[in-house]
């Protein structure tokens, strides 16, 4: 019988051979939407110039202002920041606290702004989209035992938006589009388990989308073509999906981190994200992809120099391919003024986005001429590293740049984050490791962690030693950006093997206390092993202490030691947040 079929398939193998198929052309979406400005570097100017350097790489749309949750310059985030309440709305108790920040002098200096910004939009041909948070209550609730004092189920909460919306269009003619959280942005939502009685055993999915389908609907009443996107953040996976069944797609787009945990540069387009794109296809729904355009992130925060073009390339083309979205928006902020290998590799990808990696990476490198194929080869290994990097571990694992690599000597732990959010406490969990404190991560998880930091360090050596060879070949105009790049990249790399090495320390330090109860025949490796990593610790952390002290009790007096060093202690407060693995 094999042989009959061997004969047959060789007879007729023509018709089995696969026909190659044309290559399907990457879409190019309708919208490219950028911003002026960072959260960390908010102090860009709103000026033609910088118009047209977005306006090159091919952007067309600009979302009018910063819009992040500690309010850089004073940026506006609420409807409420540029326009005052409406005759009949009565104030609640969060506008009588929150009314030292909404002065008439103060919104009239924000409107001010806004309207500026607008005629520059306009005078450039791009298209506007104003960013704000709705219903305007602070987060967390200040007392969880409390109903929120706005809440959507109420027929004043809404009756006080429609006025809102209706007053910023008259104030500020030249918007097109508008785009809102309601949840984070200073709007928080009542939960279905909470103490609203209005709210109470009411699922989610049916209140809120009818507060959208208001807005959006108030909104392409007053302003032809003008959509409202909304962004489900904080909402689960299910009830995103659900929610989708009941907007108005005649109306209402959504704008979506590009996966249900953060926007992130290495877990682009994660399955929730397609999920999402490819049912609001089916229902007609537009959809902003929201990702990192340029080198000022969230997760280098404050770092602004990183250069990762290769990985921004690849987020965008991953985001691109999940289905049929109608733009590509910018979530951090862009800062055109200066040299960005990021923010130009996503001109390069908006222009073609077909290209490939190293055709990608050679146009990129042009300006820098004889540097430029050494330069390409800096920018590839930095964008590995990133990607590299455990991003997946913790929410603060983000903000890199905050962290101290002068970490506590107490065991290292993994500091997870979480808010009692639909999407914290169910969905996000599936992206990050850790989402509490409540335990001691386990060896293993120290272990994978700190291999993690490991390849992403040594990358990151062979990165800068790529930069020191490209360095004096790199031309005037540009030698300042690239020189801060270098010093951005090696602080990146200090964090790092920060982190690698102290989990690694607490694991030595508890293999050691459990040698004796096992019978280890590899103690005195262990305590050399720890010793060498503690005096390359040191050396990362620029100081002689508090590890000198350390080393020298190791040397002395091993016992003192183990019941000194690398214990848990719980939360100190000595380190802030970002420190990931200091309590």
């Amino acid at each position: 019988m094999g042989i009959v079929v061997a004969l047959v398939v060789g007879a007729f193998g023509w018709a089995l051979k696969p026909v190659a198929a044309e290559p399907v052309p990457a879409r190019q979406v309708d919208y490219r939407v950028g911003f002026l400005g960072a959260p960390c570097h908010p102090h860009v100017e709103w000026n033609d110039a910088n118009l047209e350097r977005l306006k090159a790489l091919g952007f067309n749309g600009i979302q009018l202002n910063i819009a992040w949750g500690y309010r850089p310059n004073d940026e506006p985030l609420n409807l409420e920041d540029v326009v005052a309440l409406p005759k009949g709305v009565a104030p609640m108790p969060g506008d009588t606290d929150r009314a030292p920040t909404r002065s008439a002098e103060k919104i009239a200096a924000r409107s001010a702004e806004l309207t500026k910004r607008i005629a520059l939009c306009r005078k450039h041909g791009l298209r506007t989209i104003f960013h704000f948070g709705a219903p305007n209550v602070f987060y967390p609730p200040q007392d969880p035992d409390k109903p929120l004092d706005l809440c959507i189920s109420d027929a004043a909460t809404v009756e006080r938006y429609q006025l809102l919306v209706r007053a910023f269009h008259e104030k500020f003619p030249g918007v097109d589009d508008l785009l809102c959280y309601t949840y984070d942005q200073h709007a928080w939502l009542c939960s279905e388990w909470g103490p609203c009685p209005r709210c109470h055993g009411i699922p989610l999915h049916e209140r809120v989308t009818a507060f959208v389908n208001m807005i959006a609907r108030t909104w392409r009443g007053l302003q032809k073509d003008g959509v409202l996107f909304w962004e489900p953040w904080e909402l689960s996976a299910g009830e995103t999906f659900r929610c989708m069944d009941d907007l108005d797609a005649s109306c209402v787009g959504l704008a979506l981190h590009s996966n249900i945990a953060e926007v992130q540069i290495a877990i682009p387009a994660d399955r929730w994200f397609r999920n999402a794109v490819g049912k609001a296809a089916r229902l007609g729904i537009p959809v902003l992809g929201e990702v990192w355009l340029g080198g000022a992130t969230e997760e280098m925060e404050p770092f602004i120099h990183v250069p990762t073009p290769l990985a921004t390339l690849r987020a965008l083309r991953a985001v691109n391919a999940s289905g049929p979205l109608k733009g590509i928006k910018e979530y951090y902020g862009l800062i055109p003024d200066r040299e960005d290998p990021n923010l130009r590799m996503t001109g390069i990808f908006f222009a073609d986005p077909d290209i490939s990696d190293e055709a990608a990476l050679t146009k990129l490198a042009e300006p820098y001429g004889p540097a430029a194929a050494k330069v390409a080869e800096y920018w590839k290994l930095v964008s590995t590293a990133v990607e590299i990097y455990p991003w997946d571990v913790s929410w603060l694992s983000r903000e890199v740049g905050k962290s101290d690599p002068a970490h506590l000597l107490s065991a290292a732990t993994l500091k997870g984050a979480s808010w009692q959010t639909p999407s914290w406490q169910s969905t996000r969990r599936g992206l990050f490791i850790r989402t509490d404190q409540t335990t001691l991560p386990n060896h293993w998880l120290r272990e994978d962690v700190q291999l993690r930091f490991e390849q992403t360090a040594t990358l990151l050596d062979e990165a800068l030693a790529a930069a020191a060879a490209a360095r004096p070949e790199v031309p005037v105009a540009l030698a300042e950006a690239f020189g801060k790049s270098i010093e951005e990249v090696t602080g990146l790399r200090r964090r790092v093997l920060a982190y690698a090495y102290h989990l690694r320390e607490t694991n030595l330090a508890d293999m050691i206390r459990n040698a004796e109860k096992v019978g280890s025949g590899n103690v005195e490796r262990m305590w050399k092993e720890l010793r060498e990593v503690m005096v390359r610790d040191q050396e990362n952390m620029g100081t002689a202490e508090p590890l000198a002290a350390a080393v020298a009790m190791l040397d002395a007096d091993r016992p003192a030691f183990l019941a000194t060093y690398f214990l848990p202690t719980g939360a100190t407060g000595k380190k802030e947040g970002w420190t990931i693995t200091s309590e």
